[in-house]
């Protein structure tokens, strides 16, 4: 049982094949005493979790069989709201790559921003027996290994994708590495046009380039803050105009200035994420 800790977290650290699609792995479980209050900030990865109960029947106690994995998009704002307890949450943090490769390349323009059923993306036979292997795990930590290999083997696994996917799965790629390219520049890199290239990330990604660039822009200013970095260096690192102009941006995305964004990791919850992320801001 969790006593009498409410929280408890295990990362795995992603490695091989993985690295290209899944920025990081993380295993939540909280104790009967929940739901928790918490607030999720817009980063640059897309959220796929599965989660269960903690007791016999873990599976039907969240949901449906099949129905109890989902994904979340690219977050607009930073948003509020109740976690559910007594269950046992796996996340896989995906990079927009990723996202492309483990989801057959579905097009994410329609789907719900927030909690999207994957069953409805994939054949709901796949996420049967991933929640059912997941269940049958013992610790937190053996979950977390069933999610990565279903992951390794869809990441590695041959099959044909949509070339406007890719395209926009490459694109966004590049701008996570380097939030300042033009997309003028990126554009050229995939050989289309910059109006083409907007459309394959709205359909495929479910989010705009500029978007995109301002979220993977105030995920850098986190980072470098959790190394003592100050605002100044930082603003200049990530390629703002000045420290003005990085307090905007940041306060646009998040609601928060700069500096309660760097000392917003409070809660265990934000401190498990922070750590597997390098310093990034996913909960508060």
């Amino acid at each position: 049982m969790l006593e009498p800790k409410l929280v408890r977290s295990h990362a795995l650290e992603v490695s091989g094949a993985l690295r290209p699609f899944v920025k990081a792995l993380i295993g939540v479980e909280l104790g009967a005493a929940g739901p928790l209050p918490l607030s999720v900030a817009p980063h640059e990865s897309l959220m796929l979790t599965v989660q269960l109960g903690r007791e016999a029947d873990c599976i039907e106690q969240k949901g449906a069989h099949g129905e109890n994995t989902s994904l979340t998009g690219i977050r607009q704002h930073t948003g509020q709201f109740l976690g559910a307890g007594d269950c046992v949450t796996l996340f896989a943090l995906l990079t927009p790559l990723g996202a492309v490769h483990l989801l057959d390349s579905q097009p994410l323009s329609e789907t719900p921003r927030i909690r999207a059923r994957v069953a409805e993306l994939l054949d709901r036979q796949v996420t049967r027996g991933l929640e059912s292997e997941v269940a049958l795990a013992a610790t937190l930590q053996d979950k977390l290994w069933v999610l990565a290999a279903w992951l390794e083997n869809r990441a590695t696994t041959q099959r044909r994708l949509a070339r406007g996917a890719l395209r926009a799965g490459r694109a966004a790629m590049r701008l996570c590495a380097e939030p300042g390219t033009g997309i003028e520049a990126l554009a050229d890199e995939q050989h289309v046009s910059r109006r083409q290239l907007e459309r394959d990330f709205g359909h495929w990604i479910g989010t705009s380039p500029r978007h995109l660039s301002q979220v993977a822009r105030v995920q850098a200013v986190s980072r470098k803050a959790s190394t003592g970095a100050s605002l100044a260096d930082i603003s200049a690192d990530v390629g703002f105009a000045d420290q003005a102009h990085m307090s905007r941006v940041v306060r646009q995305v998040t609601g928060l200035t700069p500096k309660q964004l760097a000392r917003s990791k409070r809660t265990e919850m934000a401190d498990a994420f922070s750590r597997a992320t390098g310093g990034a801001t996913v909960y508060l």
